[in-house]
């Protein structure tokens, strides 16, 4: 049965850039977009930015550095200095992953947003799209997004969409990326606090940094839990210093397959992972002196989401393009990290090394047809391989600096945005 609901909006002040999640692209691109004069909205359904990053506790902050070279954005790095001033931040090097307080994200990006004058509307769930057919294609006219001041519709633009599922894409008609049948898993982190970080078995491995070619993972738990029959899924695990806290760490070990589009099926994935949240804690008290006492202090506002919708955009940005190191136009943002594929099912992971550095192109970010519509963050178009390098924060942060500063550019040159790419429209690439 379906119903047909109607109803007149309040339409709100047109904007030079709506940007839609405010999660690690989203707000990045909020500050690019108002530094570069225009005037910026960004709507996101918590309170503050940082989305997974900062409400989910997914630490560290990976894909910042190659081999030693940044590969990640102005906006991002200066970011990552401001925390680490406020001692908040570590640089884990030589990876270069940066571990952060989870709160301190929460206080530095909001200070951010409001030194760059974007307007951030918070508690507000994005929910549709009003579109208009013209000679360059489907421009969206309006977002429409509800909160408790009821449905409003936010003019803009140019729409930039970082809310990690391709919604306001997907709500548009943009076209998706085929379903990969494996699908990688979802994943709610947590915080304990209480733990003992000063042993042989946790002191290596709640600093990412990759010394002496260590691995992050924590063999030694991940072995116990191999061991356990009815554990069911599971992943790493991975435990992470905070930073501020002494005795306190962010763990990712929970892991489900799941489709993240699917609301009735999201609410049953996290139900699960909150109880096997608390299994294996309660298996790491009873086998682990380190985890003895700990508890559960925190865990994310949502189930980590690894992997759902991506675009078909102008250009897709394949594996091939990854390894090979080959010059595409209009290179936007570097990757860093390792193709990392999480098993759907079961504890597997394969993680494959990057050799040359490869960049990820501005047609990656927009779709044919949608003149004013440009997605950044894990739903830009890739292939399963290219996007299980690209989906982390640090790529993320840097495709949402390209898609700020690409909302100005449009702004000034009238272009439609899959037609910036060799029009000049340039980021810049060559971090120290």
């Amino acid at each position: 049965m379906s119903i047909c609901f109607s109803r007149e909006l309040n339409e709100e002040k047109e904007a030079g850039a709506v940007i839609c999640g405010a999660g690690p692209a989203g707000w990045i691109a909020a500050v690019a977009a108002a530094r570069s004069g225009l005037r910026t909205v960004l709507i996101d359904r918590y309170g503050f930015a940082g989305g997974t990053a900062a409400a989910g506790y997914v630490l560290p902050i990976s894909g910042f550095y190659l081999r030693g070279r940044r590969v990640a954005g102005d906006i991002a790095y200066e970011f990552a200095r401001r925390m680490e001033a406020a001692g908040a931040a570590a640089f884990e090097f030589p990876k270069g992953n940066i571990s952060f307080d989870p709160e301190y994200y929460k206080l530095i990006a909001g200070r951010m947003l409001r030194e760059a004058g974007v307007e951030f509307v918070s508690n507000t769930y994005v929910c549709g799209c009003v579109t208009s057919d013209g000679p360059d294609g489907k421009r969206i006219t309006h977002v429409i997004a509800a909160g408790k001041s009821g449905m409003r519709a936010f003019p803009g633009r140019t729409v930039i969409d970082c809310t990690g599922d391709a919604d306001v894409a997907a709500y548009a008609g943009v076209p998706m990326q085929p379903d990969d049948p494996e699908r990688q898993p979802m994943s709610l982190c947590f915080l304990l606090e209480g733990v003992d970080t000063s042993t042989e078995l946790l002191a290596p491995y709640i600093h990412h940094d990759g010394k002496g070619g260590r691995g992050s993972r924590c063999d030694p738990v991940r072995e116990f839990l191999l061991g356990i029959d009815d554990i069911g899924d599971f992943c790493g695990p991975w435990f992470n210093t905070v930073v501020t806290g002494a005795g306190t760490v962010a763990v990712n070990v929970t892991r489900t397959d799941c489709d993240a589009t699917d609301t009735a099926a999201f609410a049953e994935a996290e139900s699960r992972l909150r109880e096997d949240m608390f299994r294996i804690t309660e298996l790491l008290r009873g086998r682990f002196p380190e985890f003895a006492d700990c508890r559960i202090a925190a865990s994310g506002f949502n189930a980590g989401v690894r992997e759902s919708r991506r675009i078909l955009g102008k250009y897709t940005f394949t594996r091939d393009d990854l390894f090979s190191g080959r010059k595409l136009p209009c290179p936007v943002a570097g990757c860093a990290h390792p193709v990392d594929i999480h098993a759907g099912h079961g504890p597997g992971q394969k993680l494959t090394s990057l050799g040359a550095l490869s960049f990820v192109p501005f047609d990656s970010m927009v779709a044919e047809g949608f003149p004013n519509l440009i997605v950044a963050g894990r739903s830009v178009s890739a292939d399963p391989s290219a996007f299980a390098s690209l989906r982390v924060q640090g790529t993320a942060m840097t495709l949402g600096e390209a898609a700020g500063r690409a909302a100005a550019f449009a702004a000034e040159t009238g272009l439609p945005v899959y037609r910036l790419s060799g029009s000049g429209f340039s980021v810049r690439t060559d971090f120290e």
